[in-house]
């Protein structure tokens, strides 16, 4: 099991993590090959491993092969994410397997923008570069190719915005891709064909897997039979989880599954048309499973469906409803029944303890082990010497320019009658504390007296107040303007070649990865 408290960030540019080892990666996949292969846990009908040697012929064509799995949204994502598709492709690679890439395109549109640093003369800003119209609370699914007139003014700002840097990054390629598929189904087979013609010169290959279009039947089926139970084990591994991490809040890091004498909230989304996707709850009789769309019912599946593995052809008979898995579900189901390692980012690795909790309680099966990929890599944009210690600094300054001046002050003839009235009143003051701490209001108007020393100083010499509150002014702006210059979080393809290559360079070969 993966120490949660070890996994962060890269701190600094060019660093990778990749958790456990190369070589331990390689074992963990080995061995929950192995452990999958036994697993007798009955399910819809079959066993388990029945179930999860038919989902590796439907998703990947085969079952021979051992399968690495990552996952993430149709978004614009950044080399952290990036370097496990790298990580995945080199792994499959000493193992004779296949990469697979699960795009979440059942995920709701949370930005329609692009953050593109710019650099001016001021110093490096963002420019947030539109790319949707709106999300308006859609899946990436149900959002339309977008057309060459949105796209024209899409990568003009882009471009303008990257001013000498957008001709040496990859971002040329992934517009030249955004162009050319403006006649696919949707915006995310939109993105994925830009996404694998920026990859394409740096030779790495992930396969993609929409998550709308996989085969998750049996795993469905079983859940809507026995939601309550699955319930039961969702919510103990929240709280389990809530307990080990000191979480506060019902809600954190997600909700509780809802339950209640008729109905019983799904780790499933539910879906339709251009409708925001919506929770699933279920409710059951000795006959059927009624669907709801949080509180409409949107129609049946048959016991006797979901007895036998089979959702599909059921749910299509719902006025054309479609379930998708939630984040939980999703990996659930890819550690079960898809893949022999997967490797997780930070994010998920966290919170798929969660999901370790659930395979245990409800499957009553060890959870298979996974990985954690991510790196940091920093766009080349200018950047200064200033630090959190030097605005530490700057602050510590100016709160003794305020509070004790006679240590910035220069001495001279202008403010020495102010620097013996202080001294004598902080004298004054250590005597009151040591002989009558209790005579309050002598000991208060000494304060007064220093403080109107040190405000008649400052009035004398006004400039070297001013001057610190500018040097801390410029130093916050500096500092502001340095977490932008090394922000890990840019989209990868705004990064050069090189920079890029440095992440192949840096991430485990693939002879790192043999056991």
């Amino acid at each position: 099991m993966l120490d949660l408290a070890k996994l962060k960030a890269p701190p600094e540019h060019g660093q990778v993590l990749v958790a456990p080892g190369p070589a331990e990666c390689a074992a963990a996949a080995r061995a929950n090959a192995k452990q999958l292969r036994r697993l007798g846990r009955p399910l819809a009908g079959a066993r388990l491993a029945q179930w999860r040697e038919q989902t590796r012929r439907r998703v990947v064509g085969t079952d021979e092969a051992m399968v690495i799995a990552v996952g993430h949204q149709p978004e614009f994502f950044h080399p952290g994410v990036w370097a496990k598709h790298i990580a995945a492709v080199r792994l499959a690679r000493i193992l004779d397997g296949r990469a697979v890439n699960l795009v979440v395109d059942n995920d709701a549109v949370h930005r329609t923008v692009l953050p593109v640093p710019s650099v001016r003369r001021d110093g490096v800003r963002i420019e947030n570069v539109r790319f949707l119209p709106s999300g308006n609370g859609l899946a990436y699914e149900q959002i339309p190719a977008q057309g060459r007139d949105g796209l024209g003014p899409f990568r003009s700002a882009v471009q303008h915005a990257m001013g000498n840097r957008f001709e040496a990054s990859l971002m040329p390629a992934f517009l030249d891709g955004l162009d050319e598929a403006t006649g696919q189904s949707d915006w995310v087979e939109q993105m994925l064909f830009a996404r694998r013609r920026a990859e394409a010169d740096l030779s790495v290959r992930v396969g993609d897997r929409r998550v709308s279009g996989l085969w998750m039947d049996p795993f469905v089926a079983d859940i809507l039979l026995n939601a309550a139970r699955f319930a039961g084990s969702y919510n103990r591994a929240l709280a389990s989880y809530r307990s080990e991490f000191g979480v506060r809040g019902a809600n954190q890091p997600i909700p509780d599954l809802e339950v209640d004498p008729v109905r019983c909230e799904t780790p499933f989304w539910i879906l339709r048309g251009d409708q925001p996707r919506r929770r699933l709850l279920v409710e059951a009789n000795a006959d059927a499973i009624h669907l709801y769309a949080e509180g409409n019912r949107v129609g049946s599946v048959p016991r006797g469906s979901l007895e036998e593995g089979r959702v599909g052809e059921a749910i299509c008979l719902c006025d054309g409803w479609q379930i998708r898995p939630r984040a939980l579900a999703l990996t659930i189901w890819a550690r079960l029944f898809l893949a022999d390692l997967f490797i997780h980012g930070l994010g998920g690795a966290r919170y798929d303890r969660i999901s370790d909790g659930i395979i245990a309680d409800y499957y009553g099966v060890e959870p298979p082990a996974y990985a954690c990929v991510t790196a940091t890599l920093w766009l080349d944009l200018p950047r200064t010497d200033v630090t959190d210690r030097t605005i530490g600094a700057l602050r510590r300054g100016l709160r003794e320019m305020m509070f004790n001046p006679q240590r910035r002050l220069s001495p001279a003839p202008d403010i020495e009658p102010l620097l013996a009235q202080r001294a004598a009143a902080v004298e004054r003051s250590r005597r009151l504390r040591e002989a009558d701490p209790g005579d309050h209001a002598a000991r208060r108007r000494a304060f007064e007296t220093i403080r109107r020393a040190n405000s008649a100083m400052l009035a004398v010499r006004p400039e070297a107040l001013s001057e610190w509150r500018r040097r801390l002014e410029t130093g916050l702006d500096e500092l502001r303007r340095n977490r932008l210059a090394r922000s890990r979080e840019y989209f990868f393809a705004l990064y050069g070649r090189d920079r890029l290559q440095e992440l192949l360079e840096a991430l485990p070969a693939d002879r790192d990865f043999r056991v």
